[in-house]
């Protein structure tokens, strides 16, 4: 059995090696830029896109997302978080055979990762089982990584065997925990994070309100759709670490499979062509927020911040939310330079409850980008 499966994979291996584009599918991408050019490209991977089951992801696995293990005549689940960058592993997913199934420790089995997590998208069948992001990855590790953010870690609470880390944010601007893959495989978690925002252009202002994750992430707009900060991140991963033979066959198999690309694997420079700061609202926002924090105290929250380098700066408004998702203006801080910014919320009646807060911070030409959310719990009992 094991000698057919060697057969049959090194058969499909060359087809799905030569799954080309069809000569003129980025046509239409021709000559634009910026959001003209996101909107082209979601056209294209949109247009006639087949969407198939999840259970599908199973048998897909085998054609596209397995490697001949070194030294050994047999081929193993590719497991971007046990795959190390020299192509060893602690240890080896044979197809179909290790496939989750429950675990209880690393290298139990291996499942589907939803690199762009699917707690962010309120589990919406199509992104669901869209191939391109979805990476067959060991069960324990994907479910410590959870529903986080990809991210650059300061101090690991878990490291894979691989060396992929969960832990606080290492990252100005992005706060809170975060997952760290090696550095083998940031830019195939980039893309394929570029590739959802994309794809799914249309949808990104609804799935904003889903999850704090998911919307400090992500911008309530199709352009640019993400948060100025995360791009950053996703731009730096994505020039650091070039397309990889890896990323090219998996994207050949996701054109067989669901009949659409990722135009990112395909030419890496619509990246930069699509976000760079030539592009409307996406100049670097002249204020940076050093802090932002808040406590409680006789009945009122104050909120407190810093800034620095405030120019062509025009506000802060600030916004509340009951469930750190759908946050409401509550009030306006106009900029005046100065480095130290304040704002009191009454909490008389909001006893029980917990409150999240974060800034708006707007540009004198309109641009904007939020801060990172500051949250507190108002005891029941508290006294005013």
């Amino acid at each position: 059995m094991k000698r057919v499966l060697f057969f049959v994979l090194i058969f499909l291996f060359a087809k799905y090696s030569y799954a080309q584009p069809p000569s003129g599918y980025y046509n239409a991408a021709v000559g634009k830029e910026c959001s003209a050019l996101k909107t082209a490209l979601f056209n294209i991977i949109s247009n006639n896109y087949n969407a198939q089951s999840y259970n599908a992801l199973w048998s897909q696995y085998l054609l596209t997302d397995t490697v001949k293990r070194q030294g050994v005549n047999s081929y193993v689940i590719w497991d971007i978080y046990s795959f190390k960058a020299n192509g060893t592993a602690n240890y080896y997913f044979t197809p179909s055979t290790n496939q989750c199934g429950s675990y209880s420790a690393e290298g139990d089995c291996y499942n589907r990762e939803h690199s762009f997590p699917q707690s962010w998208f309120n589990s919406e069948t199509t992104p669901s089982s869209d191939y391109i992001h979805i990476f067959p990855t060991d069960g324990w590790v994907n479910n410590k990584r959870s529903n986080y953010r990809y991210g650059e870690v300061a101090s690991p609470t878990y490291t894979s065997s691989n060396g992929s880390k969960l832990g606080s944010s290492a990252t100005a601007g992005i706060s809170g925990t975060v997952f760290e893959p090696i550095d083998e495989y940031k830019g195939d978690v980039a893309r394929a994070y570029l590739y959802m925002v994309t794809r799914y252009q249309d949808r990104v202002s609804t799935w904003s309100g889903y999850s704090t994750d998911g919307a400090l992430t992500l911008s309530n707009n199709t352009f640019p759709s993400v948060n100025i900060n995360y791009l950053k991140l996703m731009l730096k991963w994505h020039n650091q670490d070039p397309v990889s033979e890896k990323e090219k066959r998996r994207n050949n198999g996701a054109y067989s499979f669901q009949n659409n690309r990722n135009p990112f694997v395909d030419s890496p420079q619509y990246v930069n062509k699509v976000w760079n700061s030539n592009c409307p609202g996406l100049a670097a926002l002249p204020v940076h927020i050093v802090l932002f924090s808040g406590k409680l105290k006789e009945g009122k929250i104050f909120l407190t911040w810093e800034a620095d380098n405030e120019i062509n700066f025009n506000r802060f408004e600030i916004e509340r939310s009951f469930n750190g998702k759908d946050f409401e203006q509550i009030g306006i801080v106009q900029a005046s330079n100065s480095k130290n910014y304040s704002f009191t919320d009454v909490a008389e009646n909001n006893r029980g409850r917990r409150v999240y807060y974060r800034l708006k911070q707007i540009d004198n030409d309109g641009s904007f980008e939020y801060s990172e959310i500051f949250s507190v719990h108002i005891p029941l009992n508290i006294k005013y």
